[in-house]
């Protein structure tokens, strides 16, 4: 869901990387400059809006 004022959501998206932090035990997301997905695979991924934060998560098919 996107934040209230923010306009630049579709256009400043960035693909992230989950990950547990082995410290707290929580799924944490961060920016990532490129990801290896597996290949043959549905993937979940997080797309992130560098401007407001919001993220959206969205399947990316890598059997194509």
């Amino acid at each position: 869901m996107k934040k209230p004022g923010c306009s630049k959501c579709q256009e400043a998206q960035i693909q992230g990387r989950c990950y547990i932090d082995p410290e707290s035990g929580m799924l944490c997301v961060e920016l990532a400059d490129k990801i290896d997905l597996p290949k043959g695979k549905k993937v979940l991924v997080p797309q992130i809006c560098t401007v407001c934060g919001t993220t959206e998560w969205k399947t990316i098919d890598t059997e194509k």
